[in-house]
């Protein structure tokens, strides 16, 4: 049930003591209750872990929230917040199922129903992270300002000339860095 401001009668000075009370009664009434909510949220959800994870966040709302007036029924308000997170958290995961389902319809290919993985197989990852790490090893290896021209161009996508501007050089310097890399690693990555 809603809270019925127009039932309050306090004068604005005693507001302070409605709220700390009405939280403070809030709370009494979920720990007298916390069972039948739990009972509850089982029954929407028909898992523990979803149900306790529910559980604990009404008790964060009931904490978080700022209460202006008191609350007719504690009972029903705590079950009504109870039902919200529960439609809350069924939406989030429908929305989640909905764009993986598009991802996948999007990007992957299917064997009947049935997602088929089309990236690369174990080999071939665990190569790519070799050649990665021996990447990165030669081009630590290269001189400073080499190194920042290589790593500005090809791992950041820059322009020749967006890199002759950050690093404050000339277009053919950054033309003359990338081809001193590129054959650095052309000669040394095969060893």
């Amino acid at each position: 049930m809603r809270a019925q401001a127009s039932n309050l009668s306090v004068a604005s000075g005693d507001m302070s003591r409605v709220r700390g009370d009405t939280k403070a009664q809030l709370v009494d009434a979920y720990m007298e209750k916390r069972a039948e909510l739990r009972r509850f949220l089982l029954a929407h959800f028909k898992d523990a872990h979803k149900a306790d994870d529910v559980l604990q966040e009404i008790y964060l709302k009931i904490q978080r929230t700022k209460l202006t007036a008191p609350i007719d029924n504690r009972v029903a308000f705590l079950f009504r917040i109870a039902n919200n997170l529960a439609l809350d958290h069924r939406r989030r995961i429908e929305r989640s199922l909905k764009r993986d389902h598009k991802w996948h319809e999007e990007s992957g290919h299917f064997l009947g129903s049935e997602p088929v993985y089309d990236g690369p197989d174990a080999d071939a990852r665990i190569d790519a992270k070799a050649k990665i790490s021996k990447i990165i090893q030669l081009v630590r290896q290269l001189p400073p300002q080499c190194a920042k021209v290589f790593v500005a161009h090809k791992l950041e996508g820059l322009s020749h000339a967006e890199v002759a501007e950050r690093l404050e050089i000339s277009r053919s310097t950054v033309e003359k860095h990338m081809g001193k890399a590129l054959r650095y690693l052309a000669k040394h990555l095969d060893e």
